[in-house]
């Protein structure tokens, strides 16, 4: 199985290579986002980290190009668009508190085998890279749905996670794409934290609007590369 993920991901980094990115919200062609469409981002809502986590940011508002941005890199495994989400979370990341290691809150098993790889780990070991930062598995998850589809109260108890490795004394960083309620993070801040974790930060390219705000569109839309 590691291996087939392997070759189908080294596939897909060479799809990305050698065919012309098109801007995922007008259908540019050339450039992964038009200066257009980036203007169009919104800022992620301010919102308190649910507890107990100690710090959280998001870069975005989960609607219009930027739940574009997520879903070609999530759904359509288009690997420039994780990078260059990648990029913007470690610009977040400088107004950080100091942690010790990066983590990801990994995807459910049917997740992981409908696209061949759990994107979140893909993000995480970008963002550790970019930042300078240890990088390691420290949550693995129960067998269970998605948070995708679930209702609020659902989401909000999160998936079942729990700590793994050596992480007593440790600051760990979770990072995820989109976050709604944050029961997955929080969760993951709970395992951690019970394991012996001193601190737990996250970080999520994304953060749901909430009610009245939120995009009624289906979470990804097919653009100019599918035509």
């Amino acid at each position: 199985m590691a291996k087939r993920d392997h070759v189908r991901n080294v596939f897909g980094d060479l799809l990305d290579a050698v065919s012309p990115a098109r801007c995922p919200g007008c259908g540019h062609l050339g450039v992964l986002v038009c200066d257009t469409c980036a203007a169009t981002l919104a800022p992620a809502p301010v919102v308190a980290p649910p507890p107990p986590l100690a710090w959280w940011t998001a870069c975005f508002a989960y609607q219009g190009v930027a739940r574009e941005l997520v879903a070609r890199a999530k759904y359509r495994a288009e690997r420039r668009f994780l990078t260059l989400l990648a990029r913007e979370l470690a610009v977040a990341l400088e107004r950080a508190p100091p942690f010790d290691r990066v983590t990801w809150a990994p995807a459910s098993a049917q997740r992981i085998r409908a696209q061949g790889v759990d994107h979140g780990e893909v993000l995480a070991r970008t963002v550790a890279g970019l930042v300078g930062t240890r990088v390691a598995p420290c949550l693995v998850r129960a067998p269970g749905a998605a948070q995708t589809g679930r209702d609020a109260s659902a989401r909000r108890a999160g998936p079942g996670l729990r700590a793994v490795g050596p992480v007593s004394g440790v600051v760990i960083l979770v990072v995820d794409d989109v976050a709604t309620t944050g029961g997955t993070l929080a969760a993951g801040a709970r395992a951690l934290l019970q394991a012996g974790a001193s601190e737990v930060l996250a970080a999520t390219i994304a953060l749901t609007p909430g009610p009245g705000t939120r995009s009624r569109g289906p979470a990804y839309t097919p653009g100019y590369s599918d035509r």
